[in-house]
């Protein structure tokens, strides 16, 4: 017993002893402020993953800025009562003539800190479909700016929405978009430790709002330009981790918005220190195009994507030539363009227990002319819009745990249709027009093929030209479908080097089919198509019992548009309204006339043309009569075939003219793509357009678009024009031009 009491006494000293110690270092410490915040070992940007994975969602957040009532430090540097409805006031047209958007009476010119304001804000967002909001917040050399609208907020709860915090950290300048240039109004001084804890004990009320947006536990903080906090940043970001920890607030991701229009480039202080989450703030993610946000190639783990609802920063350089306009945009094609994101975000998420947050840019940039909220041009378009997205993405996609249920059944199915008879090689000729940052993509035409209902297909994929498409292989990979082969052109055949006309790499894959694809070798029929056409569901129903050597499918394409009898001799005022009509079909079979053939749409007897020795490529014979600009090059053949070799024609569906593919671009294809369609009375003007590409092309002529029908596509979305003059002076050339071509051929 004595010796036990001896240990246990010792036992006491120590811990007596140690005690002591932990009280002259806290004491040491607590006497240096410097120290009074020790900055935190790195924390891993990573967590381990849950133990009960959870659901699927897409969560839409829009951004919220704040500057739409009155405070001190807008009044020094901006004049007294100084708000954005200043700046959206300074003018009423754009550089297009367009008048800038302009807020609905129902919402006027409101002011943002009012109860009322905010409280219908996040009903708009609640009733639009959205999950939450990111207010941006604005902080300063150790201090907040423009923080009243957020602090009301905790104050009484409105807008009554899920939130999360943008920091703007870009110093404030005159020209209004950061460092960029002008005179420097408040300037961003990072400081050290105390400086950053000074700013974590500010946001720790927001942090703590049981409406703030976690995922997987952790409250999630966004940096809006990393870049501009240069290599300080993965210190501070450690240490905001580490005291979220502390703080009991279960950790905290540091979102990062990425810049750079498309580059795949970061902040230098990315390397070595990946960020936890990645955002894309739009459209310095990816440039002015909508349609072309979801090919952004992901830069992170956890990324979540972006869009923005227009630009016009008009009303912020009213006079300096500065502004920033794009010319065409609807809540329409922003509508299909929200669906083909989500299909991007479905295909490709982040992992389980990570959110998939999507940040629209902006309920309400009224100086950038970039806003959900109701307006005089487009009323509550965009958050209907928002709305409809959300319900189709919920019926027409599914998220990869959903199809990765059915996956070992797909396959054990996919291994049975392996060993089927084939009824159709599918020959898909592609090139860098199809890549996955083009309008139509080689993707798309390959999950239209694998939703077929008729399994027993084969297809292989190669490239038409020798110009640059790196990525060609790892599309044709990630289909993950041992029915889809690549197959590289070799050296020496001749292809051209940027050009896709010509079958010259379609007849090397026919000749050698038998060591590319066995299977394909094997099949009933050939379909030579492009990688940007899509077949529906029911294309190659019909071909197991099919006895015909050539069978046609319905299809869609701008020449049968061009060529439709009701679409002939349209007056201006009929320019575009006629697409619109439901009664109107586009499209018209496959069939053995000029005016109607379509390869893309054909199937041909493969036995017959490799027992034949035949060729795509046209022989001289068969190229002395010149082909109008709508007929299809392969004509010749094919009549060839019909006529002379007595091969017999038919139909897939003689019974309906439901569309079966679509040779893009087509009209409802385009639409879907969330670009818009330029009827232009010059067929090599006809087709889809991204904005960047309609000012590519009309701008050459009238650099405002002067010639262009804006104010029309602003009322109906969809479609563009040409103005009642410009069409009436081309369509009188044209008429000129026939007339002389007519008179030269003795027609006339």
């Amino acid at each position: 017993m004595g010796f036990l009491s001896n240990v246990n006494l010792r036992k006491v000293a120590i811990v007596l002893g140690l005690i002591v110690l932990i009280k002259v270092l806290l004491s040491y410490q607590t006497s240096f402020p410097f120290h009074e915040h020790p900055l935190p070992q790195f924390i891993p940007s990573y967590s381990a993953p849950k133990t009960s994975p959870k659901d699927y969602s897409i969560k839409p957040v829009a951004y919220i800025f704040p500057q739409y009532y009155v405070f001190e430090d807008n009044n020094r540097l901006h004049g007294e009562n100084f708000t954005e409805w200043v700046n959206v006031n300074k003018t009423t047209h754009n550089a297009f003539d367009l008048e800038t958007i302009r807020p609905h009476e129902s919402i006027g010119y409101y002011n943002g800190l009012e109860f009322q304001t905010r409280q219908r804000q996040g009903k708009f967002l609640r009733d639009s479909g959205f999950y939450g909001a990111a207010f941006h917040h604005y902080w300063f050399a150790g201090r907040p700016v423009m923080d009243h609208v957020i602090q009301a907020m905790l104050e009484d709860g409105e807008p009554d929405i899920p939130f999360m915090l943008s920091w703007a950290n870009e110093p404030w300048t005159a020209r209004w978009d950061g460092g960029h240039g002008g005179k420097t109004l408040i300037a961003q001084d990072y400081g050290l430790q105390q400086a950053w804890r000074k700013h974590f004990d500010w946001l720790l009320p927001f942090f703590r709002h049981p409406k703030y947006i976690k995922s997987e536990g952790k409250v999630q903080f966004m940096v809006y330009n990393p870049s501009h906090m240069g290599h300080i940043a993965p210190q501070m970001f450690a240490a905001f981790r580490q005291w979220a920890v502390e703080e009991g607030l279960g950790g905290m991701d540091i979102i990062e918005t990425r810049w750079g229009e498309g580059s795949t480039q970061g902040p230098d202080s990315w390397r070595g220190h990946p960020p936890d989450a990645i955002n894309e703030f739009q459209p310095h993610a990816g440039g002015r195009d909508i349609a072309k946000f979801s090919s952004l190639e992901r830069l992170s783990r956890v990324y979540h994507r972006g869009t923005l609802a227009c630009w016009d920063t008009t009303p912020r350089h009213p006079i300096d030539g500065q502004a920033v306009c794009l010319p065409a945009c609807h809540p329409k094609p922003w509508q299909y363009h929200l669906v083909e994101m989500f299909r991007k975000i479905k295909s490709d998420p982040n992992p389980i227990g990570a959110e998939n947050f999507f940040f629209v840019n902006a309920l309400n940039e009224w100086g950038e002319g970039n806003s959900i909220e109701p307006s005089v041009q487009f009323g509550d378009g965009y958050g209907v819009a928002m709305k409809n997205a959300i319900e189709i993405s919920d019926k027409e996609h599914i998220w990869p745990d959903s199809s990765m249920k059915t996956s070992v059944t797909h396959d054990e199915e996919l291994a049975t249709v392996m060993n089927q008879t084939v009824d159709v090689c599918v020959l898909v000729r592609t090139s860098p027009a199809n890549a996955e940052s083009e309008v139509f993509t080689l993707s798309s035409m390959l999950r239209s093929l694998q939703a077929q209902s008729n399994q027993k297909w084969r297809a292989v994929v190669f490239q038409k030209d020798r110009s640059e498409f790196p990525s060609l292989g790892k599309i044709a990979l990630q289909a993950l479908d041992p029915r889809i082969k690549h197959v590289v052109i070799p050296n020496n055949v001749v292809l051209p080097k940027d050009r896709t006309e010509g079958f010259t790499a379609t007849d090397w894959v026919l000749k050698n089919l038998t060591d590319i694809n066995e299977g394909c070798a094997s099949a009933k029929y050939f379909l030579v198509t492009d990688g940007h056409n899509t077949y529906e569901s029911a294309a190659f129903d019909s071909l197991s019992t099919s006895t015909a050597d050539l069978v046609g499918l319905n299809y869609e394409s701008r020449n049968n548009m061009w060529n439709h009898p009701d679409l002939k001799n349209t007056t201006w005022a009929d320019r575009c309204a006629r697409l619109e009509d439901p009664a109107l079909n586009f499209c018209t079979p496959s069939s053995p006339t000029p005016e109607a053939f379509d390869l893309t749409a054909t199937f041909i007897s493969l036995p017959k043309f490799l027992s034949a020795h035949l060729s795509l490529t046209p022989s001289p014979t068969n190229t002395t009569t010149p082909l109008s600009p709508s007929t299809d090059p392969s004509f010749p053949l094919i009549n060839d075939l019909i006529t002379k070799r007595q091969w017999s024609f038919a139909r897939t569906s003689p019974t309906t003219n439901a569309c079966q593919t679509r040779h893009n671009p087509t009209y409802s294809s385009c639409l879907k793509t969330g670009n818009f369609w330029f009827d232009s009375p010059l067929y090599h003007e006809v087709g889809c357009y991204t904005t960047s590409d309609f000012i590519e092309i009309v701008g050459k002529r009238s650099p405002y678009l002067t010639d262009a029908d804006l104010g029309f596509f602003r009322e109906r979305g969809l479609c563009m024009r040409y103005k009642e003059g410009m069409f009436g002076n081309m369509t009188r050339e044209m008429e000129r031009l026939e007339k002389g071509e007519l008179r030269k051929a003795g027609l006339r």
